[in-house]
């Protein structure tokens, strides 16, 4: 396909459409059903247990926000925010236990003449030096403390700035799944701020299967395309598969999937199971955005490349890989037969995704969200798209 002949991922998005706080409760919001043959059904997230088959699975993202966001006084008396991104030369999670001092990549807002000494972080309690690297900081602290401890104390949830409005006490909550238990996002995988451990217990019992991955989102998520699809960066992301859920997806033939993080971490996957299996390099090598037009599917089904993924695990913790896979129209979803997200920005890579899933009547079915007063992005409401035929 030729850059010309690209399609648009715009649409006319009115800013009273976003949602700038959640529904009361998190099952409160509603869902609209695309079914695989296009045809659209307005729903709650309360029916979502009957809408899925018995012994099928249902695939979250479990990671978690991070308190990312510092609001800090330089000692001239002016502000200073930072925005912690990941850390640098090791993985999050050893970052996150680690004591005095760690360094850590970050957008840095109203650094201008700023560039090292003690940082006053109001009613904290806790005097950082911070030394700046470029883009990264050295974070130092005396106390004994974990980063991640002090890091809670100090910081806020990083709301997207699509919500025009500072973090307070309700997001802490809200703004993380029931499910979140990995430590290292800067924005929620926010299709599953819907389900709840009763939701989820239903579905359990109908014979549903429930599995989890992890994909620490970063910044890069909020990076619209300005351009063509071809020429567009996709940045990297850290995923983490367990042996027991590789396991689990290799008996699974009926797949939902909560969340377009889940869906990219899985995609990666299999793309990262073909490249191995046909003598190229394991997961210490980042999947390339174009991996799917350089390497051919080694695996008739998803769950075979599952099963050859959980069988190279040299432990139970299983592996981790950084992918930069980009989904774009045309690309065939390997293994989801429908997807659970919320409706995301304009000319955003998400929208890529939705169209490789159900095609380009995506657009329709916006429109009719528009027309039937859904909320949109993080804070609003679902859908859930079945793969087109």
């Amino acid at each position: 396909m030729s850059e010309t002949s690209l399609p648009s991922f715009d649409y006319h998005l009115p800013e009273d459409r976003i949602a700038s706080r959640p529904t009361e409760k998190r099952a409160g919001a509603r869902l609209m059903h695309v079914l695989d043959t296009g045809d659209i059904v307005d729903r709650v997230i309360q029916d979502l247990p009957g809408l899925l088959p018995p012994a099928s699975g249902l695939w979250v993202n479990e990671t978690k926000v991070l308190h990312a966001r510092l609001m800090a006084r330089k000692p001239t008396g002016g502000a200073l925010e930072l925005l912690l991104l990941e850390p640098r030369d090791q993985p999050v999670e050893q970052a996150l236990l680690a004591g005095s001092p760690v360094v850590w990549n970050a957008m840095i807002g109203g650094a201008k003449k700023w560039k090292s000494g003690a940082l006053e972080v109001p009613e904290s309690g806790v005097e950082l030096s911070v030394e700046r690297e470029g883009s990264s900081l050295r974070f130092s602290w005396t106390g004994g403390a974990a980063f991640g401890s002090v890091l809670e104390r100090l910081g806020k949830i990083p709301l997207p700035p699509y919500m025009r409005r500072e973090a307070d006490a309700m997001d802490a909550d809200r703004y993380q799944t029931v499910f979140a238990r990995q430590p290292g996002s800067v924005a929620a995988p926010t299709a599953g701020l819907h389900l709840t451990e009763r939701l989820l217990a239903d579905m359990s019992e109908s014979g549903v299967v429930m599995g989890k991955v992890t994909l620490h989102v970063g910044v890069g998520t909020f990076k619209p395309i300005s351009g063509a699809l071809e020429s567009h960066q996709m940045h990297g992301e850290r995923c983490l598969l367990s042996k027991e859920s590789l396991m689990a997806l290799s008996g699974l033939d009926d797949l939902t999937v909560v969340g377009t993080t889940s869906l990219r971490t899985l995609e990666s996957a299999f793309w990262l199971a073909s490249r191995w299996k046909s003598g190229g390099p394991g997961p210490e090598v980042p999947i390339g955005q174009w991996i799917h037009r350089e390497v051919e599917p080694g695996f008739p089904r998803f769950r075979d490349a599952a099963a050859w993924l959980a069988d190279q695990c040299g432990s139970e913790e299983g592996m981790e890989f950084i992918t930069h896979l980009m989904v774009v129209p045309g690309y065939r979803v390997q293994s989801a037969q429908r997807l659970l997200t919320n409706f995301h920005m304009p000319n955003s890579t998400l929208l890529c995704i939705i169209e490789a899933m159900m095609g380009p009547g995506w657009r329709e079915a916006y429109a009719h969200a528009m027309d039937a007063g859904y909320r949109f992005l993080s804070y609003g409401d679902a859908c859930l798209l079945e793969r087109s035929k």
